[in-house]
């Protein structure tokens, strides 16, 4: 951080007027440490208490140097502060700068670097709330756009089909025709529903007071429930769906319906877009930092790499349009990836020409 020549010149001035009051001051302290008087002049008196009194004059003439050095001192401090102040005006012009980068700390006066220190660590903080601000605001203008797109796509179908059945007054419409529209509306209103109500679980996941229902629960159990659950499904889809553990039972803490969601809509995923998928394997072990991995497998077709980082973005599709032909929502995957976090634990995809795996880790226990 650097003065300009004008502050400079301020401080010269200043230096220079202290020096001179100082340098009075000093001769009036000489004159009063003096008895009486051996001349009649004020200024051979000093000229003999500078013979005869050497010590009284080095005392006070190193006193008034030290006082001197230190109100330079206060003066280059005072200075810096000025121009302190006036950068400290001029960042909040910046703080929607994201390149910004606050005050100079190379700054010679230690006793003012804890202060600029706190004021770029107040700058960051600022800017780091101004751009998590603007982040929300496109977020939630994306996700209104989102959801819209999302029910106004269906419930056009909806109309459209249950317009033809209503707009029928000399019973055109066969009763083959009518059954077809009334059930492409039905299936339509599904997937509103769907949307409806993923929507309403990643609103609820996503709330910073989100709370589990924590609760004692047998692992292996739920993952061999669950592929039971999904039998019937993976059979019409020439897929073999089995769980494996390396214990016939894993205890473990944690909310047991969530954690089921987690594992539905992976496994629901795997059907889903698991395109080719001859298998689907769940498979569950305890590791050593009382932690317990699980993955959700499939050998169906690979997921591209751009796409992998981006799986638990909300609203996000591998598709490349967003025609619902799966009927998925996009939702799935964020709910997964929330309530994962909410019981500390984490989860990432692995994709290759061979396998794909969602690896779950959770702790055994409520982690503090």
């Amino acid at each position: 951080m650097k003065l300009r020549g004008l502050d400079w010149l301020i401080i010269f001035v200043k230096s220079v007027v202290s020096a001179l009051l100082l340098m009075l001051f000093a001769i009036g302290l000489l004159l009063l440490t003096e008895v009486r008087f051996h001349t009649v002049n004020w200024l051979k008196e000093i000229e003999y208490i500078v013979t005869h009194d050497v010590w009284d004059v080095v005392i006070v003439v190193g006193a008034m140097v030290l006082l001197w050095l230190w109100l330079i001192h206060f003066f280059y401090e005072r200075a810096l502060l000025a121009v302190i102040a006036s950068q400290i005006g001029e960042l909040r012009h910046h703080i929607l700068t994201p390149d910004a980068t606050g005050l100079d700390q190379q700054i010679r006066v230690k006793r003012l670097r804890p202060m600029v220190e706190n004021v770029n660590g107040l700058f960051t903080a600022a800017q780091t709330a101004m751009t998590e601000e603007r982040e929300i605001e496109r977020s939630k203008d994306e996700m209104i756009a989102n959801v819209s797109h999302d029910l106004r796509t269906p419930l056009t179908s909806i109309l459209g089909y249950l317009g033809l059945v209503k707009n029928n007054p000399g019973n055109n419409l066969s009763k083959q025709d009518i059954t077809k529209y009334t059930n492409t509306a039905f299936a339509k209103a599904e997937q509103m529903r769907s949307l409806v109500e993923d929507l309403f679980d990643y609103t609820q996941v996503a709330q910073v007071d989100f709370k589990l229902r924590w609760a004692p629960l047998d692992l292996t159990a739920m993952l061999n429930q669950l592929a039971v659950n999904y039998e019937l499904e993976a059979e019409d889809k020439a897929v073999v769906i089995t769980a494996i553990t390396n214990q016939t039972s894993i205890q473990m803490v944690g909310d047991p319906d969530r954690l089921a969601r987690v594992f539905m809509n992976l496994i629901s995923n795997a059907l889903k877009y698991g395109d080719g998928a001859t298998f689907i394997r769940l498979t569950a072990k305890v590791l050593p930092d009382n932690q317990v991995e699980v993955r959700v497998q499939n050998n169906g077709e690979q997921i591209p790499e751009d796409a992998l980082s981006r799986l638990f973005d909300r609203f996000y599709r591998v598709e490349s349009s967003r025609n619902l032909k799966t009927g998925g929502t996009g939702l799935g995957l964020a709910i997964v990836s929330g309530i994962v976090d909410a019981h500390g634990g984490t989860i990432r995809v692995e994709s290759d020409a061979q396998m794909t795996s969602f690896i779950v880790r959770l702790p055994m226990e409520p982690t503090q």
